[in-house]
């Protein structure tokens, strides 16, 4: 049975005349100590021991406090006791309930997210935190959250504020006039806060991993507001997709302002996603050319498949002037698209930019950069009757996958009669004229 008391030993004399009370731990025949925050001089010591007794009746009683502390977490984990061989580790199990009391969710959150591989989702999760953080300041004002007091209350509270026009204050770069700007931020629907709330779970979920011990049953987080409270199912997503006339659209534009390159730019790398089956843009940040082909591992999926989400694309006709516009002179890139933004989120921006601006122009209600992926196998599928499963291997997708896949090497030239095909389909007219890409090169 494991014993608590506190003692002051003679040899734990301080410099300054203090001494720092422990608490002795007893368990099988041994002894280890845990320090206190406690230094005094209020100490005697009878002739020949090593040990004394506090004089001071307050300090006594804050001693007697913590020894009480400690023999409850004993008395209410006995099971954890009884696994324990040595003092030692009794005060390994109290230190980690003591733990508890002090886990900062946010705080854990940011050293999660850190070692967090794939760079798009430490952003998603690091946007998710931070208006979280948001939120708590609006309510607290302060962005603290102990984990225990992440509840299902709390997150519905959180909720209500995602779904209300709000107001938040954000931290501008060194170059900008002031140091904070204040930002009105829309309401959220039910695909909105589905996300932002999937970033919290994760998190925890994460945290009930890093401090519990489900092997030996030592749980430190006891409390699990995701069994309370349910996160709104995604609504049905719009379809991104958009006609050929548009793709037709964005493909002959010329813009009316030669200074507008961040337009012209937007234009040349939705027509190459479109003409590289739908490549996102991160993606182009970490592609190469090998034997005239386009090589790259999926961001996105690359960290969860075995295969690291790898894909070998053909460079069809028209997609060659663009290649060659935007290459890295230097080599050390494929593309340029480094110099020209300084990470992904920059270039991320001037898409978006791009887009408003491009869309404007051509009289178009806005689409997203994404839409040109999602075009790609809408087109393929309903006007060039391209099968599924193939459509499945341009876009680089693992779902549907079955035990004979694994039997069967893939041929990425199948890709390669996709594109040709939905490429014929679309611009068959521009294979033999000049278009404005070529024209602006």
């Amino acid at each position: 049975m494991a014993t608590v008391s506190w003692v002051v030993f003679k040899h734990h004399k301080k410099s300054d005349g203090t001494y720092n009370p422990k608490i002795r731990i007893s368990h099988n025949r041994t002894s280890s100590y845990i320090s206190t925050p406690i230094y005094t001089d209020m100490v005697r010591f009878k002739k020949k021991s090593a040990s004394g007794t506090i004089t001071l009746e307050k300090i006594k009683e804050e001693l007697d406090d913590i020894v009480k502390e400690y023999r409850h977490i004993i008395n209410d984990n006995q099971e954890i006791v009884q696994e324990c061989e040595t003092s030692k580790d009794i005060v390994l199990m109290i230190e980690r309930r003591k733990k508890r009391k002090d886990i900062d969710f946010i705080e854990f959150a940011r050293q999660h997210i850190q070692m967090t591989p794939n760079a798009g989702t430490r952003t998603v999760k690091t946007t998710g935190i931070n208006a979280l953080c948001h939120f708590l300041k609006y309510k607290n004002g302060n962005d603290k959250l102990s984990i225990k007091d992440l509840t299902s209350k709390l997150l519905r509270e959180y909720e209500g504020w995602l779904r209300k026009e709000r107001l938040i204050t954000v931290r501008q770069n060194r170059t900008a006039k002031q140091e904070y700007r204040t930002i009105r931020k829309p309401a959220l629907n039910d695909t909105g806060v589905h996300s932002y709330m999937g970033v919290i779970q994760s998190v925890f979920n994460a945290a009930l991993l890093h401090f519990n011990d489900y092997e030996k049953g030592d749980i430190i987080i006891t409390n699990d507001p995701f069994k309370v409270y349910t996160i709104p199912p995604v609504l049905e997503a719009k379809k991104r997709a958009v006609d050929v006339d548009i793709i037709r659209k964005i493909y002959n534009y010329s813009p009316i302002n030669k200074r507008k390159r961040t337009t012209t730019f937007t234009r040349d790398i939705y027509i190459l996603s479109f003409l590289l089956a739908g490549m996102n843009a991160i993606d182009m940040l970490d592609c190469q050319m090998v034997n005239g082909r386009i090589e790259y591992e999926r961001q996105k999926t690359k960290d969860r498949r075995k295969d690291k989400a790898f894909i070998s694309v053909c460079i069809h006709p028209l997609a060659l002037p663009i290649i060659e516009k935007y290459r890295d002179p230097s080599g050390k890139c494929l593309f340029d698209f480094y110099k020209r933004y300084s990470n992904i989120r920059n270039l991320t921006k001037g898409i978006h930019r791009g887009m408003r601006s491009l869309c404007e122009e051509i009289g178009i209600d806005y689409i997203q950069f994404y839409s040109a992926r999602h075009s790609f196998a809408t087109i393929a599928r309903n006007e060039c009757d391209i099968s599924k499963d193939d459509i499945s291997l341009c876009l680089n997708h693992s779902a549907g996958k079955t035990i004979t896949d694994t039997y069967i090497k893939r041929d990425f030239s199948r890709i390669d009669k996709v594109i040709s095909k939905v490429a014929d389909y679309v611009f068959g007219e521009s294979l033999s004229s000049t278009s404005s890409i070529n024209n602006d090169l």
